[in-house]
């Protein structure tokens, strides 16, 4: 908790975040590894058997897809996923694309260029996925009667050089369909008086929100003409004050709102106490003040605009708080008895669970040529303690190959829990955690043949294949993102995704924008994704504010103010139970209930 009293809520840069979970891990690691490998191990692998389809399976697919995105996602395109939209005269397609009457258009602004729109994009994107297919296209690209065709529009005024098209403009007036505009350019849908006419309420100024050049501060049409709000830290939202960092600068605010015609939804609070609306609703349209879609960058303003999604595409939607809680980091290297007390602590309390595993444990770079290679059919004695979790309700996620990728470190020893499997990363001088780019030889029959091997493993251990999959430490190529959607019904985990031109530079932590949902969605690279959105408990918290329970608790408290949520948490079993029990039973007093990936 900050010293204001509420949690930071779930902003934090993935660098930072899994240097400390890489701190973590390699003592996580290390110590479960002590003395376990010495123990008399079972002569023999429990029998093969069958299983209940919840114990390797996830949620019920949606029938959710993304088009018109650029063709960075696109199995199409280059080696490592990355391509220019278009045919061979260079044009954008997703302009010829008519959409049909269940799928949501999400129109972004393209004057600030393909990286700005790709990652606006794609968070608005993934967001909406939850609800039914998604058609992006640039704004543009809007052709007269595009809206008539779609379910609702979600725009995105991320420019305020972006020149609104006159069809744009004419299908929203027309007041025919659900629309929730987000951000700039709402003082260019029409005059003022005919719009203080048609929704009872004016804009401030020229009505341009706070819009964010990346890697660069936020620049603000209400900074440069002395109006709007400044100062917000916080953005009220159903009784819930969600964060805000006032460095993204003033909101954009409104000078008169009838009551009577406009609806107040969600009010931005000052750090001296002074308020203005934030999101306002009248007749087919839904403002925000701010474009807000993303944790990362975002804070968890995002939170509002989850929420607010229901009521354009499922208003139906009746309140329901559900947690999931994964067992993390589960190898050849593990104690069996801490894998077995987690699992029955969950048991005994009556919380389905799930479980991450890695097939193949390899030991950290050695001074020598020998290296430790452990894999689960050579510890009988843990796959009866993975048998057991599955006999407990528990649901098995398989957590790469060998979570580390041989050859260097990366970025701490190659054992594995500590390194990433499926990307490059290295500590600069500072211990700052650096995304360097794809693991040498990647590619998508590289990447096919990990997972075999995985699997194979699994199988030697007579062991359920999970049709789930756990990205180690949440990175990996778009190819790889790409083969793991094809292969598993679902992922588990927080996406990573790019901007175009990031192949070929190093580092690639520029380009690279980590993404997470309160809710089951399908991505971008086509994976249906189960959320984790709570982090993890620390064994040596960096602060109050990460890796504690009380962060946890913060985190998912917050994140009841969406509907219909899913609040995620992962936890080691080497920490022992008592955190353990605290999460679980101090969630289910806020009034959310545990459940199996299979039930969501």
């Amino acid at each position: 908790m900050t010293s204001d009293g509420r949690g930071r809520g779930i902003r934090q840069h993935a660098g930072l975040r899994w240097l400390l979970a890489l701190l973590l891990s390699a003592l996580v690691v290390s110590g479960a590894s002590l003395g376990i490998f010495s123990r008399k191990e079972p002569a023999t692998l429990p029998a093969p058997r069958s299983w209940p389809e919840c114990s390797t399976s996830g949620p019920r697919t949606p029938a959710g897809h993304t088009t018109g995105l650029e063709t960075a996602y696109d199995d199409s395109a280059g080696q490592n996923g990355q391509n220019v939209q278009g045919g061979q005269d260079g044009r954008d397609r997703s302009e010829d694309q008519d959409g049909s009457g269940d799928t949501t258009l999400v129109a972004v602004d393209d004057a600030d260029g393909r990286a700005a729109f790709q990652v606006h994009a794609t968070r608005a994107a993934n967001l909406v996925s939850h609800f039914g297919p998604v058609h992006v296209i640039r704004t543009s690209a809007y052709r007269s009667g595009l809206l008539d065709r779609h379910r609702a529009l979600v725009y995105l005024g991320t420019s305020a050089a972006q020149r609104l098209p006159a069809g744009l403009r004419g299908d929203v007036l027309a007041g025919r369909r659900p629309v929730l505009w987000m951000g700039g350019n709402i003082g260019t849908l029409t005059t003022a008086d005919d719009f203080a006419h048609r929704y009872g309420w004016r804009w401030d100024g020229a009505g341009l929100a706070p819009r964010q050049t990346l890697g660069q501060p936020p620049v603000n049409q209400a900074r440069v003409t002395g109006q709007g709000l400044d100062g917000v830290t916080g953005i009220r939202y159903k009784g819930a004050l969600l964060s805000r960092t006032s460095a993204q600068g003033p909101v954009a605010t409104f000078t008169i709102l009838d009551p009577r015609r406009a609806r107040a939804l969600a009010t931005a609070v000052t750090d001296d106490g002074r308020t203005r609306a934030w999101a306002v609703r009248s007749a087919n349209l839904t403002y925000l003040a701010e474009v807000a879609v993303n944790a990362d960058t975002d804070d968890d303003r995002f939170l509002a605009t989850a929420d607010l999604l229901f009521d354009l595409l499922a208003p139906g939607t009746p309140v329901r708080h559900r947690a999931l809680v994964r067992l993390e980091d589960i190898g050849p290297q593990s104690d069996p008895d801490a894998v077995r007390a987690a699992g029955d602590t969950l048991a005994g309390l009556g919380v389905p669970f799930s479980f991450g595993v890695i097939p193949v444990y390899r030991g950290p770079l050695p001074d020598g040529p020998e290296r430790a290679t452990i894999r689960l059919r050579d510890r009988p004695e843990l796959v009866r303690a993975l048998v057991h979790l599955l006999d407990r309700g528990g649901t098995m996620i398989l957590h790469g190959y060998t979570h580390q990728s041989d050859g260097p470190p990366n970025p701490t020893n190659g054992e594995t829990g500590h390194d990433f499997e499926f990307f490059r990363t290295h500590f600069d001088a500072r211990r700052r955690l650096v995304y360097d780019g794809p693991v040498p030889g990647d590619s998508a029959s590289w990447m096919e043949r990990r997972l075999d091997a995985a699997v194979a493993e699994i199988r030697a251990a007579r062991l359920p294949v999970p049709r789930v999959f756990e990205t180690p430490h949440y990175a990996a190529s778009p190819t790889d993102y790409r083969v793991i959607a094809r292969r598993f019904a679902a992922r588990y985990d927080r996406g990573s995704y790019f901007m175009p031109g990031w192949e070929g530079r190093s580092p690639v932590s520029p380009y690279m924008d980590e993404h997470l949902a309160p809710y089951v969605i399908r991505d971008v690279y086509g994976s249906v994704v189960i959320p984790e959105t709570l982090g993890m408990v620390e064994l040596r918290p960096a602060g109050p504010d990460e890796g504690t329970t009380e962060a946890i608790l913060a985190h998912a408290r917050s994140q009841l103010v969406v509907r219909d949520n899913v609040a995620s948490f992962f936890y080691h079993p080497f920490l022992g139970t008592e955190q353990l029990e605290t999460v679980v039973n101090r969630m289910r007093a806020m009034g959310y209930r545990f459940v199996a990936p299979c039930e969501l």
